[in-house]
């Protein structure tokens, strides 16, 4: 007893944490001198879910990582818990975010407007995404001369195998069902009825979020936001005359038709508004990322992106991936786990690899996923060892399938008069070469791989939700659904945003309110031992003069908000 006693009275005298309070203390005392009527926010049209690390060369290429939606939240949290700022004003130039991106970003407005702040959109001109978004703020505003372009939905198929046949290349194919299409565009010259009835479908649960979430905002009918879009676009008058939007005026007469003296940007509100004090934390929650396509290997990003398809992009790697999990398992504070999904999908045996380490990462701890814009095929893959799964009604998920293709390009070598020899020992040594077609025999062969790996597809699924290999399979078959639609389905446990992920991860790890969340990066390693130990601050201090560079140079966790804490 009397030794607990002390540990909580070293702990109390702690110098590094009075330093930090008496900081903390001082920084807000400064910060609350300054008035704040309004916050001004020019939304950038790309904004990533999580913060991004950019290396030397990508910044050199591209410059500062854009501002992410965490950050972003963050910031309107910050203004929503500041009694100064009667509201924001959001200035859109254009939004190119996906469907599940918009709904976590209207969710972060909706929750600063429920706490007595007002926020009003002003834009040059809206069309389907700024609009969706505009309608879950308080007002909207429509410089004179601009437009409403709800014009609706159109999503596109275009298939390329005449094309590629003309100059001497074909793709070979074989695939789980119909319905697993991703190399439809260029093994067919239309669209297949199954292709057609998943597209349609996906469209109308789409179409359907879209309007609805409209409706709810504005007061409005679905019937009526349906009538709206068919007679879409609109000019700046007849949107203002059908409410459709709540004003047509410049920005500068809206500042002043607010009355608002104190305007204040973004980057400025960040140096004004006051900070929560946040205590350091003995659990935390940890962030584990699988980001684009899925290879065995390393992870890793272009300085660039390339226009192509399957070439450059963000890839997620087993060896990295699985790295990562075993720093979770062998780091105690980590007392939960939320796996953040936006793939669709890759090598079947990086799926597999990063889904064995997430299954004993699981046996030790809660383990959420959290499904973005896409979680489909190995997507939803590494997703089944989780206990719980979070998406948002937008995401794009499922295609729980198997695919396997090869080009073959021996018509393009003899259009271009170049001669090529093959020499071969064994049967099927040219089984993946681009110079000739599968035989019957290694089709056959290529479907029954792809039906094993189907079957522990399946596996996997029916353990982690419960289901019989039938039930998966009637959902499953390669047939992609909206969040919504997977919930329907049984694929998905909840609705939600990061957020709503994080609260489920707390409660079943039995963790705080506050528990904050880690995210692992690339280079990320566990916070080391003498940065842990709040009893020894000289030991923190002594590594902290040992290792600068390292922690200076972002190799130490990142917590959120992008702040130390402990």
């Amino acid at each position: 007893m009397f030794s607990i006693k002390l540990q909580r009275m070293l702990k109390r005298l702690n110098p590094i944490r009075g330093i930090r309070w008496a900081a903390f203390w001082l920084s807000n005392w400064r910060r609350q001198r300054s008035k704040i009527d309004y916050i001004t926010i020019l939304l950038p049209a790309q904004m990533p879910l999580l913060p991004e690390r950019r290396s030397w060369l990508r910044k050199r290429v591209l410059g500062a990582p854009p501002v992410s939606l965490v950050e972003l939240d963050r910031l309107l949290e910050r203004i929503g818990n500041d009694p100064r700022p009667k509201g924001v004003i959001l200035h859109l130039r254009g939004l190119t975010l996906s469907l599940a991106d918009l709904q976590t970003l209207r969710g972060s407005l909706l929750r600063l407007r429920a706490k007595g702040k007002r926020v009003i959109c002003f834009a040059l001109g809206y069309d389907n995404a700024t609009y969706y978004l505009a309608s879950a703020t308080d007002e909207i505003v429509l410089q004179p001369g601009g437009e409403l372009n709800t014009i609706g939905m159109r999503r596109e198929a275009t298939f390329l195998k005449d094309a590629l046949a003309r100059v001497g290349v074909e793709l070979e194919s074989v695939a789980i069902s119909p319905y697993k299409g991703a190399f439809d565009q260029f093994t067919r010259n239309d669209i297949s009825p199954e292709g057609r009835e998943q597209l349609e479908w996906l469209l109308d649960s789409q179409f359907n979020q879209w309007v609805q979430g409209i409706a709810e905002g504005r007061k409005l009918s679905a019937d009526a936001v349906r009538a709206m879009i068919d007679a879409a676009p609109y000019l700046d008058e007849e949107a203002l005359q059908n409410g459709y939007v709540d004003a047509a005026e410049t920005e500068e007469s809206l500042f002043r038709r607010l009355k608002a003296e104190h305007w204040l940007t973004w980057e400025a509100a960040n140096k004004k508004l006051l900070k929560k004090w946040r205590k350091s934390a003995d659990k935390v929650v940890g962030l584990l990322r699988i980001e684009g396509l899925m290879v065995a290997g390393t992870s890793g990003k272009p300085p660039i992106e390339l226009p192509i398809p399957f070439i450059g992009g963000e890839r997620a790697g087993d060896l990295t991936v699985v790295a990562q999990v075993r720093e979770l398992m062998n780091d105690d504070r980590v007392g939960a786990v939320i796996v953040y999904v936006d793939s669709g999908g890759g090598a079947a045996d990086a799926a597999e690899a990063m889904t064995s380490a997430l299954l004993e990462l699981a046996a030790s701890r809660p383990v959420v996923v959290y499904m973005n814009a896409v979680a489909a095929s190995g997507g939803y893959y590494v997703a089944t060892p989780a206990q719980w799964i979070v998406a948002q009604p937008g995401t794009i998920t499922g295609s729980i399938g198997v695919i396997n293709a090869k080009a073959v390009t021996s018509g393009l070598y003899e259009r271009l008069s170049i001669h090529r020899l093959e020499f071969t020992r064994g049967t099927n040594a040219a089984y993946q070469s681009d110079f000739a077609p599968f035989t019957p025999a290694q089709r056959e062969r290529s479907r029954q791989s792809i039906e094993r790996i189907y079957r522990q597809f399946v596996g996997h699924v029916a353990r982690a939700r419960r289901m019989d290999a039938a039930a998966v399979d009637a959902v499953g078959g390669g047939r992609v659904w909206t969040g919504v639609q997977a919930k329907e389905h049984g694929l998905v446990d909840e609705l939600g945003d990061l957020w709503t992920a994080l609260r489920k991860a707390r409660s079943l790890a039995n963790l705080p309110d506050d528990a904050p969340l880690v995210i692992m990066g690339d280079a990320d390693k566990p916070l080391p031992p003498q940065l842990a130990d709040k009893a020894n601050p000289a030991a923190a201090l002594a590594y902290l003069n040992e290792n600068l560079n390292t922690v200076a140079g972002g190799k130490s966790c990142v917590l959120l908000p992008l702040e130390w804490k402990g």
